[in-house]
This record gives structure tokens, C-alpha cells and sequence, in this order.
């Protein structure tokens, strides 16, 4: 059943005049054996790069172009077609005469006829620039998936009309939910902490409520806890209007619990370091105050403030090293005595079990200095045989007791007034239950230091 050109079928001119691709027609006899193009449109030299009389004569010059990896899927869906007598659509690779190898898409219909045989209408398009920008646009979506990943941000979109909320694996993951569980709106709703769930409502309505929708930010807590306490959800949208209202509603979660507890981390620093600088100012006030108390001129006034604040300092350097955490007493004990002749006092090994608070060292270097400093001016220190004994014993309630025993120093007169150290103690350690007992005993002054205590420590 040869054509030429001048009866082709109508559809094969249209295809041709309309750049559609290349129409052809093939008749396969009812034996099976063989097939013959019986037209084949002009567009196949540039498609295929084989000349159309040369493709009427020999079939197989096209069919032998099918990349061998496609042939078989090709077979077997014109075999299925042929049983069932309905449309395929399949695309393969084809290798031109040149050396060059396109895409095409090969579609056709078979048509039984009456002596047995099948008459096969199709048309054959290049869809090489479509397999390139479907492979370009699956590479830029692999990229963009890769770089939500990396973010840890959760997808979400919400048809309002229809009700459909579809989630992101992640987003699922966020609020606790296995990969691919059905999520409606009203569970979603449920999966938001109860104190939250009229805020999202008021927020949600301010977006919507604005003529051509708009963008809404929020932070919510989950309802289900994790590890004891509730994540915390940042939720970025879009609310997208149209004239009837409301379509659709896009966006993104992130889980930003380790920023929350962060930032409450950072909340109670600043009130911690805002009550240290406090009490910080207290004991500094104190020791300017007492210390012009003391001195008979401005010099003086300034040898002994100057003193003083270096051993507030030295106490807080040791503090500050220590990271905010609890101090060793026996390391603040050294610190307080260096400027001091170390030899002449004897510690308690005990004092390196015991740790105590930044604010409870910074008062006790204080007081350690002033004790140290009165010994060398008028007690035990001041004479070429004295010492002085520093030990500890344990107080009560989480209390430790620091002893100061001065021996082999002059006769020791009461003191007239309150000291100082004593002073100093009451301001510094006021909220922490800290004092001081003072005993001026003739044979060498005696100070009993009460302070609470941070933890037990073994002693190395």
C-alpha cells in the first residue's frame, strides 16, 4: 500500500507545515514479517538525517536507530498496542547517520485492516532541548531540595478551598510525626501548644485580612514534649488572594529550640551578671567608704584603697578563670596570701575539699587581705616569730567555717569599733548567710568565718 507524495495522508502536510515533526505511516502484514513505511513526511532527512525515499525503501534504516538500550521498551509497547489496538507514546534515543544522537518522542495509533494487516499513523518529534530542560530543571530542584535540607526548613502548603495541607517529610519530623502521615489542618492545630493556638488564629487573620494577602512571621511551642519540654517552631507564610478570597497559604517551619534555650540561657546570664555587678558596686562602695574611714591622709587613703582593689581584682582574675563555675578555697586562700610572706602561715590541707561561689571568693579574698594586712601592721606577722594558722571545720546547712589564728605576735587589744573585714563580710555575703566572730584574745587575734559552701570536693 505505497503513497506518494502527492496522496499523503492530510495529518503528514499539517505535521509538515506546522513543524510538528515528522509523520509517517507504517503497514505491518498480518504475518508479521516485515514492515514498510508507506509515507514517511519531509521533515525526516532533517530529523533523522536519512533521506525519505531511502526510509521507503528500507524500514529498518530507522528502525535501527533506536538506541539499544530503548529498543526493547519500545518493542514492547507497540506489541501492547497492537494487542489492545490502542495509542502508544514512548521516547528514545536515536542515533543519526553523523554520529549525533537526539531525543524523540514516537507516538502512533494502529488501525486493524480488513486482509489482516495493521496500519500503523504516528508521528515522531525531537524532544531533545525538552529532555535538556527537564534534566536542567530536575538539577536545580535537586539543588534547591539539597539547600532546604541544609536548612533544616520543613514545607508546608495549605489549599484553603479544598482543605488539602500537604507537609514535607522534615515538617513532619519537626512536630514529632513519622514520613508520611495523612496531616489536616485540624491536626495540625492539635500538634500546637494550647497557650499558642490563639495567636497563630490572630496572626493568620492579619495576613488574611489585608487586601492582597501578605507575609506573616511567628514563633510557637509544640504540644507534644520532647526530652521534657516543648519545641519551639518558627513559622514563616504567605497568604495568596484572589478575587473570591483566600486560595492558598505557603510556607516554612524551622525548629529554633536550641535558639530559645539560648536565648533564655542568655536572659539569665544578664540577671546574673547584672546582680553580680550590684553586689560588685556594693562591696567597692564599702571598701571606699571604710577605707577613708581608716587613714589620716590622702596618701595613705590611696596605698590602702589601691591594696584593697588589687585583691578584689586577683579574686575576680581567678573567678573569671574559672569559667563562672564554683572556685576551690584553697586556691582563693593562695591567691589572697601572695602578696604576703607565704611561709609564715601554715593551711589546712582540708581547704582543698571545699568549693565555694565567684561572689563568696571575691568576699573572702577581701577579707583574707584585710586580715593579713592588720597581721603584718599590728598582730601576729608584725613580730619575727609569729605565724598565723588558717584551717577549716564544717558549719551547718551547707555552711563551712574558715579559722583565723594568729599566734606569737604581740598582745592583742579588743578593738574599739567594727573592723573592716567584718563590715565587708556583712555587705558582700548578706544574701548568703555569710559572718564573721571575731575574738581579740591577748595572746593573738582570732576570726571565725561562716560562708556557704558551692559542693564537696575530694581533696587531690
Amino acid at each position: 500500500m505505497d503513497r506518494s507524495a502527492g496522496d499523503a495522508p492530510r495529518f503528514g502536510d499539517v505535521a509538515d507545515a506546522l513543524g510538528l515533526g515528522m509523520a509517517f505511516q507504517i503497514l505491518a502484514p498480518a504475518d508479521g514479517q516485515g514492515r514498510t513505511f508507506t509515507y514517511v513526511g519531509a521533515r525526516c532527512r532533517e530529523m533523522t538525517g536519512v533521506d525519505p525515499a531511502a526510509a521507503l525503501a528500507d524500514a529498518r534504516l530507522l528502525y535501527q536507530q533506536i538506541h539499544p538500550d530503548d529498543r526493547e521498551a519500545f518493542l514492547a509497547a507497540e506489541e501492547a498496542a497492537a494487542q489492545a489496538l490502542q495509542r502508544f507514546d514512548v521516547e528514545v534515543r536515536m542515533a543519526r547517520p553523523d554520529g549525533g544522537q537526539r531525543w524523540v518522542r514516537i507516538a502512533s495509533t494502529p488501525r486493524q485492516l480488513p486482509d489482516g494487516a495493521t496500519l500503523w499513523d504516528g508521528l515522531l518529534s525531537d524532544v531533545t532541548q525538552a529532555k535538556r530542560w527537564a534534566a536542567e530543571l530536575a538539577e536545580q530542584r535537586r539543588r534547591l531540595e539539597a539547600a532546604v535540607e541544609a536548612t533544616g526548613l520543613g514545607l508546608w502548603e495549605w489549599d484553603v478551598r479544598s482543605g488539602a495541607l500537604t507537609w514535607t517529610d522534615r515538617n513532619r519530623e519537626i512536630f514529632g510525626l513519622p514520613a508520611g502521615e495523612p496531616v489536616t489542618i485540624t491536626r495540625y492545630i492539635e500538634l500546637v501548644h494550647p497557650d499558642d493556638r490563639e495567636m497563630i488564629d490572630q496572626v493568620y487573620r492579619e495576613a488574611s485580612g489585608k487586601p492582597e494577602g501578605g507575609d506573616f512571621v511567628l514563633e510557637h511551642r509544640t504540644a507534644e514534649e520532647f526530652d521534657g519540654k516543648p519545641r519551639w517552631i518558627q513559622s514563616r507564610g504567605r497568604v495568596v488572594k484572589d478575587a473570591d478570597g483566600v486560595k492558598l497559604v505557603v510556607g516554612a517551619n524551622l525548629d529554633i529550640t536550641e535558639r530559645k534555650v539560648a536565648e533564655e540561657r542568655r536572659t539569665l546570664l544578664m540577671g546574673e551578671l547584672a546582680h553580680r555587678a550590684k553586689n560588685g558596686i556594693q562591696v567597692m562602695m564599702a571598701i571606699v567608704s571604710q577605707t577613708a574611714r581608716g587613714v589620716t591622709s590622702v596618701r595613705e587613703f590611696e596605698d590602702v584603697l589601691i591594696a584593697r582593689l588589687r585583691a578584689m581584682a586577683a579574686s575576680q582574675d581567678l573567678v573569671t578563670a574559672a569559667g563562672g563555675r564554683a572556685v576551690q578555697l584553697s586556691d582563693v586562700v593562695a591567691a589572697s596570701l601572695t602578696p604576703f610572706d607565704t611561709r609564715r602561715f601554715e593551711l589546712d590541707d582540708g581547704l582543698a575539699s571545699i568549693t565555694i561561689a565567684g561572689e563568696v571568693a571575691v568576699a573572702l579574698a577581701l577579707l583574707l587581705h584585710e586580715f593579713s594586712t592588720n597581721a603584718v601592721k599590728y598582730g601576729a606577722l608584725s613580730a619575727p616569730s609569729g605565724r598565723v594558722i588558717i584551717g577549716r571545720s564544717d558549719g551547718r546547712g551547707g555552711q563551712a567555717v574558715l579559722k583565723w589564728v594568729e599566734d606569737g605576735g604581740p598582745e592583742v587589744k579588743p578593738a574599739q569599733r567594727k573592723g573592716f573585714g567584718s563590715r565587708l563580710i556583712e555587705v558582700s555575703l548578706r544574701n548568703q548567710g555569710g559572718k564573721v566572730d571575731a575574738e581579740f584574745d591577748p595572746s593573738g587575734f582570732r576570726a571565725s568565718i561562716e560562708f556557704p559552701v558551692a559542693a564537696e570536693r575530694r581533696p587531690n
